[in-house]
Order: structure tokens, then sequence, then C-alpha cells
């Protein structure tokens, strides 16, 4: 990959550029419900710095908007956001290292799955021995309690509900209940998935754009997903199939987590398709906007990914 400037260039601090980073590590701790969404997008920030200024330079500017950032969270009292946002800096490295070394996209997105998963379960487990609260036991306290709120305020009066419609709402409360405890494995596993896939996607845009064109992991129509990783979706439905009790419920982690894989690698196949077909570009845009609101179209996704597995829908057509 090109990296823009040379010499003793990338090791001037812009005050510029310290006071937007500073500012772009700082905004999720001043006002967490609003801008907490950018704590998911963070290891961009570092990808960016050490592509444009090199390891050394962009690393020593990376450190100082961490150091003005956490100052003024320290002020605010508010800590704990911030160091969470820290979480996705070690995924920032890992995705720069991965693009300067030529990996593919499945290999440099395996190290980003294992390095921020190992980065939340630390944070997270030295979170909970120094709170003294369980936080994946709080967490199923607070979406159960979140549940059971939102249940009470349809069956107001307040509401204007009929008796049919909140008794419906409350059947399905309560197997929302029951389910969500026994997915809450898999459901943070996407979380995980979900994180890393859109931080690399913005990092690759990036670093096209840094290059000239040149992606650090290919255009994302050609993602593809190793072959072998087809047994994950065949082991959870055998699982979910044959097993009971705790079997079963890891069938259906691994089901949920292969089907987000398989949407991805789906999506990517889509692409392929209608830049293939000369779909205008308009109409790419609402067919992609249907396709990932409605739930049936998440489900064709991921059924075009697993197949593309078999019949490699993305290679071309010989001419004769």
């Amino acid at each position: 990959m090109l990296i823009n400037g040379s010499g003793l260039e990338k090791f001037r601090v812009s005050p510029l550029q310290l006071l937007f980073f500073s500012t772009f590590f700082f905004i999720p701790t001043l006002n967490p419900p609003l801008f907490g969404w950018l704590n998911g997008i963070s290891a961009l920030p570092v990808f960016y710095l050490l592509t444009v200024k090199g390891f050394k330079a962009g690393a020593t500017l990376l450190q100082m908007s961490l150091l003005i950032a956490g100052l003024g969270a320290l002020l605010m009292h508010r800590m704990e956001v911030f160091l969470f946002s820290l979480t996705l800096i070690p995924l920032g490295f890992t995705l720069y290292k991965g693009s300067m070394n030529r990996e593919s996209v499945a290999v440099s997105g395996g190290k980003g799955l294992i390095v921020l998963g190992l980065t939340w379960l630390l944070f997270w487990g030295v979170y909970g021995a120094s709170s003294g609260i369980n936080p994946y036991k709080y967490l199923l306290e607070a979406l159960d309690s979140g549940f059971q709120q939102s249940l009470e305020l349809y069956a107001s009066k307040e509401a204007g509900l009929t008796p049919e419609t909140v008794y419906n709402l409350k059947q399905v409360t309560e197997e929302v209940r029951e389910t969500v405890p026994k997915l809450l494995p898999g459901l943070l596993a996407a979380v995980l998935i979900i994180t890393v896939w859109m931080n690399m996607f913005f990092s690759n845009i990036l670093g096209g754009r840094l290059s000239g064109g040149l992606f650090p992991w290919g255009r994302y129509a050609s993602w593809q997903l190793p072959e072998q990783l087809i047994w994950m979706p065949i082991a959870a439905i055998s699982l979910i199939l044959i097993g009971q009790g705790y079997l079963q419920h890891a069938g259906s982690w691994l089901l949920l987590v292969s089907g987000l894989l398989y949407f991805f690698q789906g999506l990517a196949v889509c692409i392929t398709l209608m830049e293939r077909w000369n779909v205008p570009i308009y109409v790419r845009g609402i067919l992609y906007f249907v396709l990932i609101l409605q739930s049936y179209g998440l489900m064709l996704l991921a059924f075009l990914g697993i197949g593309d597995v078999w019949f490699n829908f993305r290679k071309k057509t010989e001419q004769p």
C-alpha cells in the first residue's frame, strides 16, 4: 500500500489533526446515548493514522490524542466509557499490520476477531472484578427489565391498545424473555463479528482511497470465506436437530454466527451480480436497502452466500 508523506513530515504533529482525533475519541464520553456508536468504529482512525503517518509517527499522534481525550473523560467522570473505546485500538493495529503484510481478508478478519474478542473479555473481566458486578448477569437482568417495562407501558391505559392486542404483546414478550437468555452468547458473538466487519470494510475503503485504488484486501465484491467454514452451519443444524439442552443452544449460537458470516458473503455475491448485469446505481441502492431491512432478504443473502461455495456465482462465464 502507498503511504502519503515521507521523511520528517510524518513526524510533524499538526494541531488540527491532534484536535480532530482527540475530539473523535472524546465525543462518545461527552454524550454516550447520542455518540456512543462512534466507539464501534474506533479502529478506523487508528488504521488511518498508521497508514498515513507511518507506524511510529502515527502511534505518537494516537497516544497524544488518547491522552487528551482521556483527561477530558476523567474531568467528566466517565472513564469507563472512554476505556471501553480503547478496546478497539488493538483491532486498528491488527488491521494495519494485515494490510501491510498483504494478508487475505479471511486471515486479517480472523485475527481481528481473536484480538477484539480477547480485548473485550479482558475489559469486562477487569470491570466485573473491580465493580463486583457480573457483566453477563447484569446484561441479562437489564434486558429482562427492559422487556417488562415495555410490556407495562403498552398495557397501560395511556397506550390505548385493545385487550386482544395487549394479550398478544404479552405472549410475544414472554417468548422473547425466554428465548433471549438462550441466544445471548450467539448474539454477543454476532456483535463481535459485525464490529470487526464494519471496521475492516471502512478501513478497506479508506486504504483504497489513500493508495489510489489499491484496496488492502481487494474490492468487497471479491471477499470470500474459507470453504472449510461451510461445516459450521451443517454442524449447527445437526446440533439443533439431534442435541438437547445446552448442545441445542450451542447449535443455535453456531447457526446465528454462520448465518451472519454467509450473509456478508452473500452481500458480496449480490454486489458482483449487480455490477455484471449493469443494474443502475439508484436501483442497486433500493434493492440493497430492501434486502437488508427485510428478514427474508437477510435469509436470501445468507443462502446466496452458502450457495456460492458450491456454484461460485462470481466466476465469469467463458466467452465462446
